[in-house]
């Protein structure tokens, strides 16, 4: 049976769409229309981190796996959504302990939904509230997440960690005199570098927050990119649903 309801977690992809400072912007052009040729056709130009997408190991390690040799099965699971929107502050530093609490909590009900369950965690968003400056100078600005965050989770066996930010770790504007710190990529270092996969520039987070407690039911979310043999990352058209333990 299928989802009562789909909730989307994707920011569209259009001209205005945030992108990476160095990446390929998006572009989309008609080559063929209707009147001219019958038919309608267009050329699509990206990066493959453009938009909401995911990062596979081979984004940071020349061994890492790539997008291609990853199951489809890694995309889709069982999702904890951490609201730290009250940590969420222009490039501020959001550090273990600052979560915790709000992490135990959330996981503590995953642990009261059943058997199924069994405190078991594949993937863990969180929501900060950045999205909502999607499309704007000041989504660059998005906090971000200490080294000791990315070791708690894996340690834990998260397998997927996502963002509504353009990055786990900071930005850095080199075009305004910003200059990349020493663990300016400790996030991607970390859970890439132990296999766990990284989702960023999510969106609509808070419509999943809280369901596990207020109707007794499990959050699943699928992130599956487009299959680009050989890739480092790849868009994805990510939704989320609840659903009964079964």
């Amino acid at each position: 049976m299928p989802p009562k309801s789909l909730i989307d977690l994707s920011h569209p992809l259009t001209p205005q769409t945030t992108i990476y400072p160095g990446d390929p912007p998006f572009a989309m052009h008609s080559v063929c229309n209707i009147p001219t040729d019958g038919y309608t056709v267009h050329a699509v130009s990206l990066g493959t981190h453009t938009g909401t997408h995911v990062d596979a190991p081979f984004h940071f390690f020349a061994q890492g796996q790539k997008l291609h040799e990853l199951s489809l099965e890694r995309f889709v699971g069982r999702a904890v959504v951490v609201d730290v929107r009250h940590l969420a502050c222009a490039r501020g530093r959001i550090e273990w302990r600052d979560v915790r609490e709000s992490f135990d909590r959330t996981r503590g009900t995953i642990a009261s939904l059943g058997p199924r369950s069994e405190g078991k965690i594949d993937m863990v968003l969180f929501w900060t509230g950045w999205d909502g400056w999607w499309s704007e100078q000041k989504y660059f600005d998005h906090p971000y997440f200490g080294r000791d965050v990315a070791e708690e989770l894996v340690e834990m066996g998260v397998r997927l960690v996502g963002v509504d930010t353009l990055s786990p770790d900071e930005t850095v504007l080199v075009q305004d005199g910003g200059k990349e710190k020493e663990d300016a990529f400790a996030m991607h270092e970390v859970l890439l570098g132990r296999g766990c996969l990284i989702c960023e520039n999510l969106t609509n987070l808070g419509e999943l927050v809280g369901r596990n407690s207020e109707e007794g039911e499990e959050v699943w979310v699928s992130l599956a990119p487009l299959s680009l043999h050989g890739a480092d990352g790849a868009p994805v058209r990510a939704f989320g649903w609840t659903e009964k333990p079964r």
